[in-house]
């Protein structure tokens, strides 16, 4: 997916967060924000990600020369923070079969050949509520990573994962699909090092 950024500003009771931003993304970016924390770095990705709308500006969305409305952006968008959740009252077979009925997860026919990809012994019979927060951090980013929606935002993706989880989380995203364009919001030099391009907001 193709982003064009245009003189894009956020501020949050008349103090700004970050103003006339401008950058484009091509289709296939591996693409850093970057920047001090509360400098804006989660706020343009919500944005980013249609989930909050910016005080002045806007963005263009395209996916294979034909615009993308920001009605219809949320089909095309997985967006893993550690704010987000998942329904944690589902056990994760439970959850992997409505990510499938909601038209995710289409490249697995079933749980065992998804949940064999996350490299971690989960018990099908837990519900989520009970996982540790590393252990619902892969899972989200498995949801995201593994799918094949050409847009995909992270914000601090590597937060509560341990070693063995990051080297799995950047194993992930060296087998992403060329055409599927990556944002990260992060300040970590190993997640940062996995992006050609990128921005700093201050």
């Amino acid at each position: 997916m193709d982003l064009s950024i245009q003189k894009l500003s956020k501020a949050f009771n008349q103090r700004p967060v970050f103003s006339e931003l401008t950058v484009t993304i091509p289709t296939g970016s591996r693409f850093a924000i970057t920047g001090a924390n509360g400098s804006g770095k989660s706020t343009l990705l919500k944005i980013i990600s249609g989930g909050l709308l910016p005080t002045k500006g806007h963005i263009r969305y395209s996916l294979a020369g034909h615009s993308v409305s920001e009605d219809a952006l949320y089909r095309y968008v997985h967006f893993v923070a550690p704010y987000n959740t998942v329904i944690e009252e589902l056990s994760l077979p439970e959850l992997f079969h409505l990510h499938r009925r909601l038209g995710l997860l289409k490249a697995y026919g079933e749980y065992n050949a998804w949940a064999k990809l996350l490299e971690y012994k989960f018990h099908p019979e837990r519900q989520i509520k009970s996982f540790s927060s590393g252990m619902k951090q892969r899972v989200k980013l498995g949801l995201a990573l593994l799918d094949d929606r050409p847009l995909i935002l992270l914000d601090e993706p590597g937060s509560n994962l341990d070693v063995q989880g990051k080297a799995w989380f950047f194993g992930l995203l060296d087998k992403l699909r060329p055409d599927q364009t990556l944002i990260i919001a992060s300040n970590d030099p190993v997640e940062i090092a996995h992006c050609s391009a990128g921005i700093s907001v201050e």
